[in-house]
């Protein structure tokens, strides 16, 4: 557990990839967000290090099993994130195969970003992340609707042509996704960036 939350705070998405890749598939197979979500393209060194990433992260060392089982635990900790303090537990199970503590929960949560023209117009929106990170789907229609993140700040920009925000929006948007829960951020617009 302390590897995986170092690896998030120091920036190092490849490591924490590597040790919640069981986790993740526990949590998305065979569930709606497995149709619609991109669990890997946001979960990248480049994203993490260009986001605010957690830090000053505590781990309790007292764990609590889950439903009398010893080998299934729920570990607590506390962390700071844009300079503000929050609590967060994950679940570890132990494998005998390997005689270590797996994941069994991540510290991911989804994030969606959308373009809307309208109540009932709405469509993923292009943007670019973590400096220079580029999404954009070729059909619109195909396009992921969220993304899994580590909590963290995100800038967020349209890559879409500015004259189509509504009158008042910006492309640039400052996001803190944050744990439990998803994120997102709606970009107004006047016609769909597809259009």
């Amino acid at each position: 557990m302390k590897d995986y939350l170092t690896a998030i705070s120091e920036g190092d998405a490849t490591r924490a990839s590597e040790l919640d890749q069981h986790a993740i598939e526990v949590e998305t197979t065979n569930k709606p967000i497995a149709e619609y979500g991109d669990f890997h393209t946001l979960r990248t060194d480049a994203v993490l290090l260009a986001a605010e990433r957690i830090e000053d992260v505590v781990i309790d060392s007292k764990t609590r099993t889950i439903d009398g089982d010893e080998n299934h635990r729920s570990v607590a900790f506390t962390y700071d994130l844009d300079e503000q303090p929050n609590e967060a537990s994950l679940e570890v199970m132990w494998n005998e195969q390997t005689s270590e503590w797996e994941l069994e929960t991540s510290f991911t949560l989804l994030l969606f970003i959308d373009a809307k023209a309208s109540t009932t117009r709405i469509e993923a929106a292009p943007f670019r992340i973590g400096g220079d990170v580029h999404v954009e789907a070729t059909d619109p229609e195909l396009a992921p609707l969220a993304y899994l993140v580590y909590p963290g700040g995100y800038t967020i920009v349209g890559a879409f042509p500015e004259e189509l925000l509504s009158p008042g929006e910006d492309l640039t948007r400052t996001l803190v996704a944050d744990y439990p829960g998803d994120a997102s951020t709606t970009f107004a617009v006047t016609r769909l960036p597809s259009e």
